[in-house]
C-alpha cells in the first residue's frame, strides 16, 4: 500500500478532478463504504456522507484502543486530544477549548490580519514573485498559533524548528517523526520551565493546571508539546489550496476584501472542494458495528475519506463544481467529539490571508505554468509543494501609504 500519492498538475489537483488527486493511489472506490487489508487487519473506507456522520460520533470506535497498539509513541503523542477517548479526552479537552473557541479566535483576528499584511508588504518589496506556501501561508499559520497559545517571541522560531522536524516530510518514517516529536518536546518543557522570559496564553493556563493539581508533570509538557504537531502545518496548506482555486477564477480574490459574504462563501467551499485534510483520523472498532449495511468486527480499523464525503452528490448538487451558494456542511474539519479543535482559528486564518492579498495583490498570478506545480497526497494531508506566484505591477497600496505617494507627486508649489 503505497502511503504517498504525488504528481503535477495544479487545476487538476485543486479541482480534484480524478479520485487519486482527492484522496491517493490504492483506494479502493466503493459508496458508501469499501474495504482494504491494512497492517495485518481489515480497514473500511466510508466515503458516503451520512455514513460517516454516523460513524464518527459513534463511541464504539476508539482512539485511544488504536492508539495503544501503535509504537512507538513519544510523551506528546500519548497526551494528543486526538488520541483519547472519553473521559480522559474530555477532561483534557476542557482544559485547552477554551482558548480555540470563536470568541478567542476572533480576539486573535486583529494581530493575525495585520500579520497577514506585514507579511505580503514584505515580500512585495522584496522582489516581483514568491513561494506563497513558504513565504506567506507557513509563517502566517505558525505565528498566529504560537500567539494563541502564548509562545515567548524569543522562543518562536526554535520551537517551529521543531515542530517542522517533527511534521517531517510526506511519507516520513515513524522512526523519524518520534525522534522528531521527542526534540520538540524538550524545547516545549523548556519554554514552559523558563522563568525569565514565561509563556502566556494557553500556555500559561497550562502551568496554572500543573500548579493546582490538574495535571501532572508528563501530562503538563506532553500535552503542551502535541498542541503544535500539524494544526499550523494544515492550515497552511489549506490556505495555499484556497488561493489557487480563487486566482482561477478571475475577478474572484479582488472581491473578497469588501464583500465578506463572499468571503466566507469562498473559505467554506474551497474547504469542502479542495481541502487539505484527506482521510478521518483512523478508529478502532472495540464491538460488532453495523454500518451501512456492513458488518464491522472488533479490532477492523475504519476511517473516512473526506475528500470524497464532501462531494457525496446526495448532498451536493453538482459536488465537482466549485459553488459558493451550498447549503449542505462540508465535513473537512470532522465531527463528533473529534471535531477539530483549532476549526476556528483556521477559517480566521484563511479568511486573513485572503483579504490581505485582496487588498495588496488583487491581480494576484502563478508565476508557473499551473502544469508544473508539484502536489503530494498522504493519508493526512492533501497539499501543493510550493505556490509560485507573480504580484500584478499595479500592487494595492495600503491608505497611509497612498496618502504619503499623493503627498510626495503633488506639483512643487
Amino acid at each position: 500500500m503505497a502511503d504517498v500519492t504525488g504528481g503535477r498538475g495544479g487545476s487538476d489537483f485543486a479541482e480534484g478532478r480524478h479520485r487519486r488527486l482527492l484522496v491517493g493511489d490504492d483506494v479502493p472506490a466503493g459508496c458508501p463504504m469499501s474495504s482494504r487489508p491494512r497492517d495485518g487487519r481489515r480497514e473500511w473506507l466510508v466515503s458516503g456522507y451520512s455514513e460517516t456522520r454516523e460513524f464518527l460520533r459513534d463511541k464504539r470506535f476508539s482512539r485511544a484502543v488504536l492508539a495503544e497498539t501503535t509504537h512507538p509513541r513519544g510523551p506528546a503523542t500519548r497526551m494528543s486530544v486526538t488520541d483519547l477517548d472519553p473521559p480522559r479526552h474530555t477532561r483534557i479537552r476542557k482544559l485547552i477549548g477554551g482558548a480555540f473557541s470563536a470568541r478567542r479566535a476572533e480576539q486573535l483576528r486583529g494581530y493575525v490580519e495585520t500579520a497577514a499584511t506585514d507579511l505580503l508588504d514584505r515580500l512585495i518589496a522584496a522582489g516581483p514573485t514568491a513561494d506563497l506556501l513558504t513565504d506567506f501561508c507557513a509563517p502566517l499559520t505558525f505565528s498566529a498559533q504560537a500567539e494563541l497559545l502564548g509562545v515567548p517571541r524569543s522562543r518562536r522560531d526554535a520551537v517551529r524548528k521543531r515542530a517542522n522536524a517533527r511534521l517531517g516530510k510526506p511519507g516520513s518514517p515513524r522512526s523519524a517523526v518520534y525522534q522528531g516529536e521527542l526534540l520538540l518536546h524538550d524545547e516545549v518543557a523548556m519554554m514552559l520551565a523558563d522563568t525569565e522570559d514565561p509563556p502566556s496564553g494557553l500556555m500559561a493556563e497550562l502551568v496554572e493546571a500543573h500548579r493546582s493539581g490538574a495535571l501532572d508533570e508528563s501530562e503538563l509538557t506532553g500535552l503542551a508539546a502535541s498542541l503544535f504537531f500539524d494544526g499550523h502545518a494544515l492550515a497552511a496548506a489549506q490556505i495555499t489550496n484556497t488561493v489557487l482555486c480563487v486566482i482561477s477564477r478571475p475577478g474572484l480574490l479582488a472581491e473578497l476584501d469588501s464583500k465578506p459574504a463572499v468571503l466566507d462563501a469562498t473559505v467554506e467551499e474551497a474547504l469542502r472542494y479542495s481541502p487539505a485534510v484527506n482521510f478521518s483520523m483512523t478508529r478502532i472498532a472495540t464491538e460488532d458495528v453495523a454500518l451501512a449495511g456492513r458488518r464491522i468486527e472488533p479490532g477492523d480499523l475504519v476511517t473516512a475519506l473526506l475528500p470524497v464525503v464532501n462531494r457525496d452528490e446526495g448532498v451536493f448538487a453538482e459536488p465537482d463544481r466549485f459553488a459558493m451558494d451550498r447549503n449542505g456542511r462540508h465535513l473537512s474539519f470532522g465531527h463528533g467529539t473529534h471535531h477539530c479543535i483549532g476549526a476556528h482559528l483556521a477559517r480566521v486564518e484563511i479568511q486573513s490571508a485572503l483579504r490581505a492579498l485582496s487588498r495588496r495583490a488583487p491581480e494576484l498570478s502563478l508565476a508557473v505554468p499551473e502544469s508544473s506545480l508539484d502536489w503530494t497526497v498522504s493519508p493526512t494531508m492533501r497539499a501543493l509543494s510550493a505556490l509560485p506566484v507573480r504580484w500584478s505591477s499595479s500592487v494595492v497600496l495600503d491608505p497611509l501609504e497612498r496618502r504619503e505617494r499623493q503627498w510626495e507627486d503633488r506639483p512643487a508649489a
